[in-house]
């Protein structure tokens, strides 16, 4: 078992975090955060200082496992799920049965899994040539954040067998409306860790259903992305026209999974990828994603999403 205490400290909100995501980090709830500190809203600023009482652990958190129920003769699926007070489609739907037949010593899921992001840890020891920016990108998590859960500092020295803690997101994925649409994934607690900087993903614009591929190189806010080769950005030139500051809905298609995302494509600062005629990147948004120079959503891309999302119509 993990050695749990629950102990109050000082937070200083950095960029990019929400109450929910600082709440996540520390095994406590927004109520919780908002109750200690006197907030009566969940707006938070750059600098500011909260109180945080939280858990603090020195293994990983178990994670919670689906409850299960073995079939007995005479069972029926009416019959387990008034046992279990869940309707029949959605204990089907949670065992992918497709008809009402079931068999005695089958075993079937009777949880539904939860769709809340959750963070476990795992200890890695520091390897000569290691650094937190090399470290934050090989398990996919923004630097500041691993910097957070170890008490560090962009100046802090890390020594070859030290051991630190590595945070590890899951994320589940979301129900879409329809085949065409995108999870909707908050950028802070979900998106940014299903395409962590140096991600390769397949873009595909919303309305004309032309494709292309695309690496997140850098970005804290939102993603910074440029084109993989130079054939994809001809492609995305065919779509916008041009190099557009113009939002597009698009759909982010990684791992098996389809994200609803906005996109504009306007190359600008730094470059990671040579060869691809994009002197520069370009944005990708997602749900509650930020602009750089301040901190703000952007209305047009977070509408775009939506249309992504299949939340709201073109």
């Amino acid at each position: 078992m993990p050695n749990t205490s629950s102990q109050s400290f000082p937070y200083t909100v950095q960029a990019g975090d929400t109450l929910s995501k600082i709440a996540l980090l520390y095994g406590t709830d927004v109520a919780k955060i908002k109750s200690i500190n006197n907030l009566t809203s969940d707006t938070i600023f750059i600098g500011q200082t909260l109180i945080i009482v939280g858990q603090a652990t020195t293994t990983a958190p178990p994670l919670s496992e689906t409850g299960t129920y073995k079939v007995v003769a005479g069972d029926t699926l009416w019959k387990i799920s008034t046992k279990i007070n869940m309707s029949i489609d959605q204990l089907k739907k949670i065992n992918n049965l497709q008809t009402d037949t079931i068999f005695v010593g089958q075993v079937l899921k009777t949880e539904v899994p939860s769709l809340q992001p959750t963070i476990s840890y795992k200890d890695y020891q520091i390897k000569s040539g290691d650094n937190l920016w090399k470290i934050s990108i090989e398990w996919g998590i923004p630097q500041s954040e691993l910097m957070l859960v170890n008490g560090l500092n962009e100046s802090s020295m890390l020594t070859v067998g030290q051991i630190i803690r590595i945070p590890v997101h899951n994320i589940p994925v979301k129900e879409t409306i329809g085949a065409r649409y995108g999870e909707h994934l908050d950028w802070w607690t979900e998106a940014q860790y299903v395409v962590p900087i140096n991600k390769v993903v397949k873009v595909t614009d919303f309305e004309t259903g032309k494709t292309f591929t695309v690496k997140r190189t850098i970005g804290a806010n939102h993603s910074d992305t440029e084109p993989l080769t130079y054939i994809d950005t001809e492609i995305a030139k065919s779509i916008w026209g041009e190099f557009s500051w113009k939002v597009r809905p698009i759909i982010i298609e990684v791992d098996g999974r389809k994200i609803a995302a906005s996109m504009s494509f306007m190359p600008h600062g730094v470059q990671y990828i040579g060869n691809n005629q994009f002197d520069g990147h370009f944005d990708i948004h997602f749900l509650n994603s930020t602009r750089h120079n301040d901190g703000q959503m952007d209305s047009y891309h977070q509408n775009a999403i939506k249309i992504a999302a299949g939340i709201t119509g073109i």
